[in-house]
């Protein structure tokens, strides 16, 4: 017996809108640590003053126990911008394998590093008008970026093999969208570099809401 195109429709429809789950929910973002600058740091002198850094959010992803995910933003290309004698964003989240290019927006010179055990590099330093090369970041982890010439400058980027991770918007509020259906931990990395996590099962059609405010 054949199914009637109308009902097949229905299905589908019903299908897709019930295809994924939702994790949703809020928390206190901590402030991020200041460079660990070498004793009595102080800035040269620049040609324009040193803006402040931006507000780091907090990084909220599901990782699965049998660590299979597909590789949906392998592809990513993500800046992060030399600008006001800061790296912006200050907090960035991308899948191993995509990249990162490191544009100078300011008028000096400016250097890009890290140390990190996920990702060693150093771009050297390089002005304005010079194109610095993209970067791959190819292994899980947390990676601490710097710049050379300027101490106070630094930022995040939180490397990992789960597609499923969003940044919080200014008050806290993070939404992980059509996640499928199966368990998972719910993690949180801090911009103070804490660490929190939660047991979740996503359940096709259905949200879990979590509350992490102090």
């Amino acid at each position: 017996m054949k199914c009637p195109l109308a009902l097949l429709v229905i299905l589908v429809g019903a299908r897709t809108l019930f295809a994924d789950g939702t994790v949703e929910g809020q928390l206190s973002v901590e402030s991020i640590k200041p460079s660990p600058s070498r004793p009595g740091y102080t800035p040269l002198p620049t040609k324009e003053p040193i803006q402040k850094p931006e507000t780091a959010p907090a990084i909220v992803y599901l990782e699965r126990d049998d660590e299979h995910y597909p590789r949906t933003r392998t592809n990513e290309t993500v800046q992060i911008r030399q600008s006001g004698y800061q790296f912006r964003p200050s907090m960035v989240a991308i899948q191993t394998g995509a990249k990162i290019d490191f544009p100078n927006l300011d008028d000096e010179f400016h250097n890009v590093f890290s140390c990190s055990k996920a990702k060693h590099f150093d771009l050297g330093r390089f002005r304005k008008d010079e194109i610095s090369p993209d970067v791959l970041f190819n292994k899980p982890g947390v990676v601490k970026i710097y710049c050379e010439i300027h101490q106070h400058m630094r930022c995040f980027v939180v490397v990992l093999d789960t597609p499923w991770f969003v940044k919080t918007d200014p008050e806290g509020k993070f939404s992980l969208n059509n996640i499928p259906a199966g368990e998972y931990w719910l993690r949180i990395f801090q911009p103070s570099e804490r660490r929190i996590q939660e047991r979740v099962r996503v359940r096709d059609g259905q949200t879990n809401t979590f509350n992490f405010t102090r």
